[in-house]
């Protein structure tokens, strides 16, 4: 059974109006929702004194709205304050709202790129690829030329979204691209593991044997490769595939031809979540 949510307070007339996810909220509850979906989004702004107001006069919730213009009087963060809401209402686990608090601070301090760059890194770690490379490459397109190092933590992120849609190539470029602005190591290696998935064997040995960084560090990539293929053997997937090969050694066309179309379905699906703006 879903555990039951108690609501707090009267259910608005009047909305509040979230700016930054563009959403008007009618009560707490649906704020709490809108805070932990779009932590990202979250900075100094939803501090200006509008909440506390609206949760008073039209929620009902003095209590609530006292602590909240306490928190901005003793020069709390963005993470305290909208965190409280979600304490007080208890929307969520405890696992959630501490890991909303976590990204409405990444956003205090930060420049206007920065905060961009950081809702993108949320998406691309909640695998809404598609909709985190088009705020990398925005991005890149807007930085002045000497955000050297923004630009190359950008450009790596993009390789490693290019990477988890498969486009190796493309990932490739853009590890390159990031290590031409800054010489890490890291961007060097996800440049040669990158080409070592998109190039022929013979094309890969010749390009690793001509000398410079991916001399030194072809062997690195192959321990990195082999490290990953053996935590592959305990996943969900690696299982899925050792099902689908019983079915064909044993010769069971009909539980074969099923089980293939049921992976096949949802790798699409996970896919298509990926590229889904």
């Amino acid at each position: 059974m879903s555990r039951v949510l108690l609501c707090l307070g009267e259910y608005a007339k009047k909305p509040y109006f979230v700016e930054r996810a563009y959403v008007d909220v009618y009560s707490v509850e649906e704020l709490c929702y809108c805070l932990i979906r779009n932590a990202y989004l979250v900075d100094e702004e939803i501090m200006d004194g509008r909440l506390p107001d609206w949760m008073e006069r039209e929620c009902g919730l003095k209590s609530l709205a006292e602590k909240l213009r306490q928190i901005k009087e003793e020069g709390g963060s963005p993470g305290e304050y909208a965190g409280m809401v979600l304490d007080y209402v208890g929307y969520g686990s405890r696992e959630e709202i501490e890991k909303a608090k976590e990204e409405m601070n990444k956003g205090t301090g930060l420049s206007l790129y920065e905060k961009r760059k950081a809702r993108a890194d949320y998406l691309a770690g909640n695998r809404r690829l598609a909709s985190a490379l088009r705020i990398y490459e925005g991005l890149l397109e807007e930085l002045p030329e000497e955000e050297k190092e923004l630009r190359a933590k950008i450009y790596y992120n993009c390789g490693v979204v290019y990477a988890g849609l498969f486009r190796f190539r493309d990932a490739a470029e853009s590890f390159r691209q990031s290590y031409d602005h800054m010489e890490r190591e890291d961007a060097y290696i996800g440049y040669l593991a990158a080409c070592r998935l998109y190039m022929e064997e013979t094309e890969y040995l010749n390009f690793t044997a001509v000398g410079g960084p991916g001399h030194k560090l072809a062997l690195k990539v192959e321990k990195l490769m082999e490290e990953a293929l053996e935590a592959f053997e305990g996943t969900r997937e690696n299982r899925m595939l050792f099902t689908l090969q019983v079915c064909r050694e044993e010769k069971n066309s009909v539980s074969y031809e099923e089980e293939a179309r049921r992976i096949a379905d949802e790798l699409k699906e996970q896919y298509r979540n990926m590229v889904m703006e």
